[in-house]
């Protein structure tokens, strides 16, 4: 049996973040609305839905030799956090305005969970010697990202509020770690490389 203490160090290296995945339930209402969100964001990549996750804590380029590391990273997060129920609802963008860069749909529900559990993964991150991101954590679900910042029309943002007040509500039973890998047309790939289960 092996020991789920031990990582895998061709597993937990390359570019690796904390997440909490979306099912597909949840997602399923975003997805409909896809194909009339696409044509209005000219220049824009939609991330595709198969990879739809909440970003806690992004660690950025790990070598192999700190696979453990992330592991007890992982597991001081969650010690004695219990599952989340949360719901996709909003709309809105990074930055605000004219000139942005992220089409995003909120989340609700225990989404302060989320936000403490980023809080003690960044701060177990960088006791741990791997880079940590200091600003708190807004909760959301990445939907498009821009190369060139662009306004977002009030019709998208539209859409996809409507789409978000459909979704099914579900409970996150798991924080996990994801290795993301660049490239292709669609941008990057994400696998989730291990989970650590919220049992409170």
């Amino acid at each position: 049996m092996t020991d789920p203490t031990v990582a895998d160090p061709d597993l937990l290296a390359g570019r690796l973040f904390f997440g909490v995945p979306v099912p597909g339930a949840a997602r399923a209402p975003l997805e409909a609305a896809l194909p009339r969100l696409e044509p209005l964001l000219a220049g824009a990549r939609v991330a595709p839905p198969g990879g739809w996750h909440l970003t806690l804590a992004f660690l950025g380029q790990v070598q192999p030799e700190l696979a453990d590391e992330v592991v007890r990273v992982g597991e001081a997060a969650v010690a004695g956090v219990g599952p989340a129920r949360l719901r996709l609802e909003g709309a809105g963008t990074f930055p605000q305005g004219r000139r942005a860069r992220v089409l995003w749909a909120g989340i609700g529900g225990d989404a302060e969970v989320l936000v403490r559990l980023a809080a003690t993964l960044s701060s177990a991150a960088k006791a741990a010697g791997l880079r940590s991101e200091e600003r708190p954590l807004a909760p959301h679900l990445t939907l498009a990202r821009f190369s060139t910042p662009a306004p977002v029309p009030q019709e998208a943002l539209d859409l996809v509020a409507a789409a978000a007040a459909e979704s099914e509500p579900w409970e996150a039973r798991e924080l996990a770690c994801f290795r993301s890998t660049l490239g292709g047309p669609r941008g990057a790939r994400y696998r989730v490389v291990r989970e650590f289960p919220l049992t409170g």
